[in-house]
């Protein structure tokens, strides 16, 4: 069936109007061996890689091709298709039986191995262009727009390090000139609605004990950024990102019982009300969704060979106290430094990450809570859950936080939390962290990256705060050869380390073989 679709793709975009009689797509395969000491792979190992690794073991074919968008063109389509398949090693969580009824609650647990599924679907996608503007429908693992994929520690709203989301996404396909500006002021604009698909994985990894699961939402993100002209030596960011979830249900469990069942979808005009966050829904006493965004702030300068320096933040916001900057000094903070050629040293970046004051610890609305005889006369912000809700699910895509990978994600917690053992899992959100990362290369042909971030949590949000926090420092090396003789052939390795309780001391080990090349349909021939 997988070969019947890849073949049908290719064949309806080899017929569109206007592709020409000899066609030229990429290809490629990657073989992932991975070894560990632990349950998961070491921090670096799975961070940022859109949740393609994560097990301690993994012997993995990724097999891809694309045709990429030609900005050149005033038209032009594009699309790709990516699968993953091979084996990974299971871990076990522990799982809440009711229908044990003869036992005492207590005795009711059952261990519940769990794992990644043998092949699955990674990117499957087409796009549009036509002149600044692009239309994509379907699965495409993205990037950060903000901070650099491969050495930063990642971006606080959409990072790469979860499984893309199955979406429909319309934007400039770059920065654009604005009008009667000459070129001095550019825009970046996007909208995207979207579907989770991970219901199934939700279902199979919670206690069902204590918590809530929200299958069946939805996802929506917008993005506006403006330049100055980047041609100049020193150039200056400001944007914003914002992204949603609505709609699904929402089941809440206390010991073992289901206590609450809420249908969250409110129509198709849930959709525009998603757009920003203005209404008040009645079940919910606050907005439709759950709204969380960053602003982004960078300024660059360019030397005169061509190396670039580069100083730039994200203040992260939940709501509106964040919104409006009343969380301190929470956002990351980094310096970039590129280099335009090879040479021993080609990028180097270092980050500070603050996620701890969450605008204090109290939240208070006399219009929602005026019970308790607090009588508070004003409203107090705080106690921002950045990647939590009340109704809605953790801000993770199968287990894995979308946005920075220094928040733990639900995967790793299999039930031993020190906090509340049986309840469906905890993102280690309140963190404070650094980290360092140096690319560069060895000659013509190794490539090398070190990176190194120590993080310290204390829980989740206000509510259930670790007395004693925990924390890691995480170590990987890694480098690649490309084969001369063989355009396209790459060899990569890879080891690294996790000393700490995020989530456990581990030592791993990453061996990657990767060809790529043209595959050229129809050839034209001329005539005789």
């Amino acid at each position: 069936m997988t070969k019947k679709l890849i073949a049908s793709i290719l064949l309806m975009l080899c017929c569109l109007p206007g592709v020409r009689a000899e066609y030229t797509f990429d290809v490629g395969a990657q073989l992932n061996l991975g070894a560990g000491s632990s349950d998961f792979a070491p921090f670096y190992l799975h961070a940022n890689r859109h949740g393609k690794l994560t097990q301690a073991y993994n012997a993995q074919l990724d097999l891809w091709a694309e045709d990429p968008l030609d900005l050149s063109r005033r038209f032009d389509f594009a699309w790709g298709v990516e699968l993953l398949g091979g084996y990974a090693s299971r871990v076990d969580y522990r799982r809440y039986n009711p229908a044990l009824t003869d036992l005492p609650a207590d005795m009711r647990w059952e261990r519940n191995p769990q794992g990644p599924a043998a092949v699955w679907i990674q990117q499957l996608y087409g796009e549009v262009k036509w002149r600044c503007l692009y239309l994509r429908l379907g699965l495409k693992d993205l990037n950060s727009c903000f901070v650099d994929q491969e050495l930063s520690s990642g971006d606080l709203l959409w990072s790469g390090n979860s499984r893309g989301i199955p979406e429909a996404r319309i934007g400039f396909v770059d920065f654009q000139d604005i009008p009667l500006t000459n070129g001095w002021v550019q825009a970046d604009i996007c909208l995207s609605y979207g579907k989770f698909v991970d219901t199934k994985w939700i279902n199979n990894h919670f206690d069902y004990w204590e918590g809530k699961r929200n299958p069946g939402s939805f996802w929506t993100y917008k993005r506006i950024a403006l330049q100055s002209k980047p041609s100049k030596p020193f150039s200056f960011r400001f944007g914003f990102q914002m992204s949603g979830i609505f709609g699904g249900w929402t089941y809440k469990y206390a010991n073992g019982q289901l206590i609450e069942q809420t249908n969250n979808y409110g129509g198709f005009k849930d959709f525009f009300l998603m757009i920003l966050p203005l209404d008040t829904k009645t079940h919910e006493g606050y907005k439709t969704g759950d709204h969380k965004g960053t602003w982004d702030v960078a300024a660059r300068y360019r030397f005169k060979g061509g190396e670039t320096l580069r100083a730039y933040t994200q203040w992260f916001w939940e709501d509106g106290s964040s919104l409006l900057k009343e969380n301190g000094w929470d956002g990351l903070w980094g310096l970039e430094f590129k280099l335009n050629r090879r040479w021993w040293i080609t990028g180097a970046v270092a980050e500070y990450l603050d996620l701890t004051h969450m605008s204090g610890p109290i939240s208070y609305s006399p219009g929602y809570n005026n019970t308790g005889g607090a009588n508070l006369p004003h409203q107090a912000h705080g106690r921002d859950g950045y990647y939590t809700n009340f109704y809605y699910r953790d801000y993770v895509n199968y287990g894995l936080t979308m946005g920075t990978p220094m928040v733990q994600g639900i995967l790793f917690d299999t039930g031993s939390n020190p906090l509340r053992p049986n309840d469906g899992g905890i993102p280690y959100f309140r963190v404070r962290g650094f980290h360092l990362a140096i690319e560069g290369a060895i000659g013509p042909d190794i490539d090398y990256i070190v990176k190194y971030n120590h993080r310290k949590a204390w829980g989740d949000t206000n509510t259930y705060t670790l007395i004693n926090p925990v924390e890691s420092d995480s170590f990987m090396a890694g480098a690649s050869y490309a084969f001369r003789r063989v355009p396209g052939l790459s060899l990569g390795a890879a080891i690294a380390i996790d000393h700490g309780t995020i989530p456990s001391n581990a030592v791993g080990a990453l061996l990657t073989l990767s060809y790529s090349c043209p595959v050229t349909l129809g050839k034209h021939h001329s005539a005789k």
